[in-house]
């Protein structure tokens, strides 16, 4: 099929108005095309077109099947839409577009080295995603999506680290529901085996099981009992408001113990506090440590964010710090207060800082020109939390978090 006529099945059937020119062919599997479809406000969708007409095991009425869709959510699969025919009898199924890498690729940049932590940490989400349509009868909808090649690792924004793909009804022959479940688990078994390098585990009957969540979810609770996580950018984890003021220090609660004549405990109190910010404010005049390395490149491209020696303030008066970059990262400063924070991070190049954000199309555009800038906002965060990536310097990227920080971005003087 041409690609106007997918064009035009997404616009009589769906109401989309992607024109021919915003539709592609992106990739083939065994039985199918997937085509994807995109604007440039961000909107995607993908559609997988089946060679062969609908089979006899899917049923005389495919409107059955868009109901069964309404089961078939969850946040560790790239969410089926909507199911159909074409004029010619064609199955397609219409999907969330999916972004990402291979799993397989990051397994062949490893190896098979992955710690069972590592391996939970990053197929927790489609090992429920999978019980789980294998509970409500819907596992053909996940059968083919398991293997490395088909579970897309997403950015270290993402919530969800990997996710399935080709998620929906197929033309390919279909077993009972007990089969397909129990081949759905032995299929990921053998990733994790992939992952780990150990044998695959036989004889286990959940995808939960395969990875131990039950158990080591228990442990996990008995040692981060009333341990609160600490705030990491946003990256994988809720951002939390800063416990602590602006200079690092914790003030304790003073005493309601009731005390005979206060007043001369006052008068010395408001003398040392007299005292204090004279040499608070010396201190903070003349403190800071001269920025170096890859942290001196991000104060000169931006030394409107970020104040020109370590300790000092910066943008809103925001104290700036150097922090510890990720592997992946040259470099890293830290503007915070109690209420807002913004950090400004460097890559060897952009590649690299690609890698770490979404497919542009996420993306919502400010600016325009030289000096146009990408937003994403990060899922779950709260308070809320934005990556910004300037388009005119392809390895830097922002994260602002905190107090009305989806207004404080359009403020940050990322255009000079």
């Amino acid at each position: 099929m041409s690609v106007p006529n997918i064009a035009g099945i997404l616009a009589d059937r769906f109401g989309f108005t992607f024109t021919p020119e915003q539709v592609r062919e992106t990739g083939r599997t065994e039985t199918s095309t997937l085509y994807t479809a995109a604007d440039d406000k961000g909107h995607a969708v993908e559609l997988e077109l089946f060679d062969a007409n609908v089979a006899e095991h899917l049923g005389d009425d495919v409107n059955t099947l868009n109901s069964r869709l309404a089961l078939a959510v969850h946040p560790g699969a790239f969410q089926p839409r909507s199911v159909g025919t074409t004029d010619g009898d064609q199955l397609f199924v219409l999907r969330e577009a999916p972004t990402g890498t291979p799993l397989a690729d990051l397994i062949a940049k490893k190896g098979a080295t992955f710690t069972d932590q590592e391996v939970r940490e990053l197929l927790a989400p489609v090992a429920e995603a999978i019980d789980d349509y294998d509970l409500k009868g819907l596992s053909g909808f996940v059968s083919r999506s398991i293997s490395p090649e088909r579970l897309l690792v997403q950015p270290q924004w993402s919530a969800t680290p990997v996710k399935l793909t080709l998620v929906g009804p197929s033309t390919d022959a279909a077993g009972s529901d007990e089969e397909l479940a129990k081949a759905n688990v032995d299929k990921f078994a053998g990733v994790v085996s992939l992952m780990t390098g150990k044998p695959a585990d036989e004889g286990t009957r959940t995808c939960a099981d395969v990875l131990g969540l039950a158990q080591a979810q228990g442990n996990q609770d008995a040692q981060n009992a009333n341990v609160a996580p600490n705030p990491e950018d946003g990256y994988r984890k809720r951002p939390e408001p800063y416990a602590y003021g602006p200079d690092g220090t914790y003030t304790r609660p003073t005493s309601t113990a009731q005390k005979k004549n206060p007043w001369p405990w006052i008068i010395a109190i408001l003398a040392l506090l007299l005292i204090a910010i004279g040499a608070l404010w010396y201190w903070t005049a003349n403190r800071g440590e001269e920025w170096t390395g890859a942290e001196a490149q991000i104060a000169e491209e931006y030394p409107e964010i970020v104040s020109d020696k370590a300790g000092k303030k910066g943008w809103k008066d925001l104290r700036c710090e150097q922090g510890t970059p990720d592997p992946d990262q040259e470099g890293k400063i830290r503007c915070a207060n109690e209420e807002l924070g913004v950090s400004v991070v460097k890559y060897a190049d952009e590649f690299d800082r690609d890698d770490a954000v979404p497919d542009p199309r996420e993306a919502v555009v400010l600016g325009s020109g030289e000096c146009t800038v990408n937003s994403y906002e990060l899922p779950d965060a709260n308070p809320p939390a934005y990556v910004m990536t300037p388009q005119d310097k392809p390895e830097y990227l922002m994260i602002i978090n905190g107090l009305n920080s989806e207004e404080q971005r359009l403020d940050l003087p990322l255009c000079q």
